[in-house]
């Protein structure tokens, strides 16, 4: 009877360990913490400030933005993230393009900006690697979302208006990773 016993719990205990090796998988595992920065034409900048949205203009579509204060300086840079999600949600994987379409996303870049009319120079795009979003769960209630753009190439300068034209001063490279909350 004893035998019995201890060959039921061994099957059991096999019956368990075979279950919990099949039910795992890759996705059960938490994806690796990144760091919250951007990375502009080589210089890494630690992003301190929280994300937050900015209702689309005149039926446009809602922004993602990031405000972040340049170091020692009264300046910003501000990256305005315009993805374009359809009736779905935020979350996904969004191509480049000024189109507008479904599943695409649009960046503009304003360094060295005092929050008002006053820029160094601004972005009028170029092309990037898509852009991914990702919820990754509630901190603190609030949703909190990872974002990634691997590189992006802008195109830096500024709009002549008495011309009518975009003055292209050169291109820098970008790079951005963030995860936390998009405030309202």
């Amino acid at each position: 009877m004893a035998i019995k016993r201890v060959e039921f719990f061994k099957r059991i205990s096999l019956f368990f360990a075979v279950f919990l090796l099949f039910s795992c998988s890759d996705n059960d595992t938490p994806p690796e913490p990144i760091n919250n920065e951007y990375e502009l034409d080589g210089s890494l900048f630690v992003i301190e400030t929280d994300m937050y949205w900015e209702a689309g203009i005149q039926g446009g579509v809602d922004q993602i933005r990031l405000l972040e204060p340049l170091p020692d300086s009264a300046l910003y840079d501000m990256i305005i993230i315009s993805p374009y999600p359809g009736p779905s949600s935020i979350e996904g994987t969004y191509v480049y393009s000024k189109t507008e379409d479904i599943g695409t996303y649009d960046l503009i870049f304003v360094h060295a900006t005092d929050r008002t009319d006053t820029t160094e120079w601004y972005t009028n795009g170029e092309n990037g690697s898509s852009l991914e979003i990702q919820a990754m769960g509630k901190k603190d209630g609030q949703e909190v979302y990872r974002i990634l753009i691997p590189e992006f190439t802008l195109n830096y300068g500024y709009w002549d208006y008495l011309a009518g034209k975009w003055v292209s001063l050169g291109q820098k490279a970008f790079r951005l990773s963030y995860e936390g909350p998009i405030r309202e």
